[in-house]
């Protein structure tokens, strides 16, 4: 007999107060103390700045936290009357709108201070505008740009060649021209803050992301066999997204520890995020930052439970690199890690076949997903991945909005979407 949790898992309490502090403390080590920090994109190589103690404030990061604390709509009306046209991406431009408020009150944690430098992966027409209008609004900061080149062939089940099989998935020309990039970015990095890349700790950091990488398998693997789901969608995000950023660190590998600890306490015990579980939903897409209480809003009257997002396991499935002890061995597989993890994430094939497989492995009864207006990169493989997952026999609704801007977003038609959709695809199946 399953019984309801009513608690937050401990875990999720830790991991919300780890990110608190993190953003306290690096507060105060850029304020006070006048180290150096860099913004970086989702997708840029961090690992090389953790491994110098360089703190990285990732984009969209920051850009989720904007929206959670519902402050989108604020920004969002000073872009507008800025002149800035509205086909600018959200996801990407909101940060950039709290410098130029410039109102450290309003601000989550203060605002983001002048950074050392921009660390920015070229993968879609703004990225780059963005980065030198942020950068002319500190007053003139470096800009390391990233190109990121194309593969010339895709093959199958990138998640399960990637781990071992890297050299031959994204292609040696790639990699050397990827692993090019980073050694010029340990210079530049290295003569902006005084200070010298250790390898030993980067590999020390590397092997930590795979031993985390193991553990959010393990989760995986518990989550989607137990019935009923142990553990909402909105804690399997703040347990898995807060070791992500801090990957590489002991405290991500300790926490997750601890988080899968939980996870099978639960299990054991029976407790159950809907105890009426009936069906198993897909949140496919980027995660809704100022509304992830969507993700339990159709626990009671439904037994609906959103099982999985791409956050779920993508720390699993899309950064361990395992690699041999050579010289460089360490920095090739991080090149592997990041040279194509926007087409895994969000373009055709990759993505449609990435999806199909998670909801093959959580037993998922249908998929909502979020195509994105005004972000057209987390958009490219939605209509793809739609049709891909219809032909495997999981139905899919589509919600057309955008995962930060607050005020594209109407709470009672998108329940309503949801609703019919259960009642008249699912509840026929």
């Amino acid at each position: 007999m399953s019984r309801p949790a009513n608690d937050r898992l401990q875990s999720t309490l830790a991991a919300n107060e780890h990110q608190k502090q993190d953003f306290i403390n690096f507060r105060k080590r850029v304020l006070e103390a006048g180290e150096p920090y860099v913004i970086s994109d989702a997708v840029a190589p961090a690992e090389i700045l953790h491994a110098m103690d360089i703190p990285a404030v990732p984009v969209v990061w920051y850009s989720a936290i904007i929206a959670a604390k519902q402050l989108s709509p604020h920004y969002f009306s000073l872009m507008d009357n800025l002149g800035y046209h509205d086909r600018l991406p959200r996801y990407t431009s909101l940060p950039l709108m709290t410098t130029l408020d410039g109102d450290p009150e309003r601000a989550p944690y203060g605002g983001l201070p002048k950074p050392m430098m921009f660390l920015s992966r070229f993968r879609d027409d703004y990225c780059q505008r963005i980065t030198e209008t942020w950068s002319r609004a500190f007053g003139g900061v470096p800009v390391f740009p990233l190109e990121s080149s194309s593969s010339t062939k895709l093959g199958p089940e990138w998640w399960r060649r990637s781990f071992h099989d890297w050299e031959t998935l994204y292609e040696t020309h790639r990699l050397d021209f990827q692993v090019a990039q980073l050694e010029q970015l340990i210079r530049t990095v290295e003569t902006l803050s005084g200070r010298s890349f250790s390898q030993s700790e980067f590999v020390r950091q590397m092997h930590r992301i795979n031993e985390a990488g193991e553990i959010v398998e393990e989760i995986r693997d518990m989550i989607a066999q137990a019935r009923p789901l142990p553990v909402p969608l909105t804690e399997q995000l703040s347990n898995v997204m807060a070791p992500t950023w801090d990957r590489g660190s002991e405290w991500s590998v300790n926490h997750l520890k601890a988080y899968r600890d939980e996870v099978k306490q639960r299990i054991a015990e029976g407790v159950g995020a809907c105890p009426n579980e009936k069906y198993r939903l897909l949140w496919v897409g980027n995660g809704l930052w100022f509304n992830t209480s969507f993700y339990r809003a159709f626990e009671e009257k439904y037994g609906a439970v959103f099982v999985w997002s791409m956050y779920s396991n993508f720390l699993s499935d899309g950064y361990r690199r395992y690699f041999g002890e050579g010289q460089g061995d360490a920095l090739r597989a991080l090149a592997s890690r990041h040279i194509s993890m926007n087409e895994q994430l969000h373009q055709p094939p990759w993505m449609a076949d990435w999806v199909v497989e998670q909801a093959r492995i959580y037993g998922a009864d249908g998929a909502v997903m979020l195509v994105p207006q005004h972000d057209r990169m987390a958009s490219f493989g939605s209509r793809l991945t739609r049709m891909a997952l219809e032909k495997a026999g999981i139905p899919v609704v589509e919600l057309h909005a955008n995962m930060v801007d607050a005020r594209l977003w109407d709470d009672e038609k998108m329940k309503r979407t949801v609703e019919e959709f259960i009642e008249t695809r699912l509840a026929q199946k």
